[in-house]
């Protein structure tokens, strides 16, 4: 086979191989943003909760147990990890979301996610809750100052009003404080809302100081 026809071959099998692999893996690291995005959402039509736990949250149970009992610190239990144990709402803004303890990749495809070294609604410590900004916690972006968020869990129903909010970088932990001694909820989101490819180094905050109407 002459120089030229090895040539030919290399340009037409070779190199397109080599060009699809690179397009491959451009694809599979710039694209990971949308593919999460595509698994949340298919997950919010599927609306499915982690199992293990004994006092999961459903509404039904929820309505009956609060009708006939009021809130006891003494009824909080800690989830296990990956539970479903809450729903988060938030009417002016048309938010429901399903809450889980824990903030791993798999739990943030589902719901909202909270930080396990923060207390439970009801304990009268910091709460901190994240979420994606492209899915469950995109209506963040309407927020405002003074609007009411719910947070429904098996031991009760819990109301907090939003007081402020601000943007951080990822890595500043002086955006919150789980040692505080009162109870405040604190939601925070990736920023800008809604970008799917690029770097994503800052944070969106919304803190919550918590009502004294509770059931």
């Amino acid at each position: 086979m002459s120089r030229k026809k090895k040539k030919i071959i290399l340009q037409y099998t070779v190199h397109p191989i080599l060009f699809l692999g690179i397009i491959t893996a451009i694809l599979l690291v710039s694209g990971k943003p949308i593919l999460s995005m595509m698994k949340a959402n298919l997950n919010m039509v599927i609306a499915k909760g982690a199992p293990g736990y004994s006092n999961e949250y459903t509404s039904e149970y929820s309505s009956l147990f609060l009708s006939n009992k009021p809130f006891d610190r003494e009824d909080i239990q800690i989830p296990e990890y990956g539970a479903k144990y809450g729903n988060i709402l938030c009417e002016s803004i048309e938010m429901k979301v399903p809450l889980y303890y824990g903030d791993s990749d798999n739990i943030l495809e589902k719901g909202a996610g909270q930080y396990i070294a923060s207390g439970l609604p009801g304990e009268g410590k910091t709460i901190l809750i994240g979420g994606h900004d492209s899915i469950y916690f995109a209506p963040l972006e309407n927020i405002h100052m003074g609007d009411i968020i719910e947070i429904e869990t098996n031991y009760g129903v819990f109301l907090y009003q939003v007081t402020n909010t601000a943007i951080a970088e990822a890595d500043d932990t002086s955006a919150y404080s789980i040692n505080q001694e009162k109870e405040e909820l604190i939601l925070y989101t990736c920023y800008p809302f809604g970008q799917l490819l690029g770097k994503r180094s800052q944070r969106y905050f919304i803190y919550c100081e918590k009502m004294d109407n509770e059931s």
